[in-house]
């Protein structure tokens, strides 16, 4: 901090040296904690989508019993879509379309493992599974799942690390 006499009124300021010292310790500190930040970002988005996914088997599970209706589970690309699919006993992931849930991160992966080859999970009117399996998310270093057994209306929620 320097004085500076200027027209005989005495004015404080800063010089452009401490100036750019400055500039530099604050470019120093956002190096360090920008990856820290990245990684709690990560970790919130991938709790929300845990959170999501969730919440989407539980609500096709109870939508199956308001509905009296089979609910089917399905996996699109990135979308874990849920349908109503009516009367039929078989997952075709065509019916009528009732919820989407979106991974917009590329970094998160989510798959679908049926039991019987059928292409997605399946609730029946009483809330029971006709098709179990699980619907799981992971980032490559832990994994989120809701298992759904068989002949069962039990929803399971395992995570961990590693992949699904």
């Amino acid at each position: 901090m320097r004085n500076i006499n200027i027209m005989g009124v005495k004015c404080k300021g800063f010089s452009l040296i401490e100036f750019f010292i400055v500039i530099a310790i604050l470019a120093i500190l956002a190096s360090i904690g920008f990856p820290s930040i990245q990684k709690l970002y990560r970790v919130y988005k991938f709790n929300q989508y845990a959170f999501e996914l969730e919440n989407t088997v539980k609500w096709a599970k109870i939508t199956a019993m308001e509905r009296s209706s089979n609910i089917s589970i399905c996996l699109n690309g990135n979308e874990i879509r849920v349908y109503d699919e009516g009367t039929k006993r078989s997952p075709s992931c065509s019916g009528n379309l009732l919820r989407i849930m979106k991974i917009n991160d590329t970094w998160i992966t989510p798959s679908i493992s049926v039991a019987l080859s059928q292409s997605g999970l399946m609730f029946d009117p009483r809330g029971l599974t006709i098709y179990g399996g699980n619907v799981c998310i992971t980032d490559g270093e832990r994994y989120f799942k809701a298992v759904l057994q068989s002949d069962r209306g039990a929803i399971g929620i395992k995570s961990g690390s590693g992949r699904c």
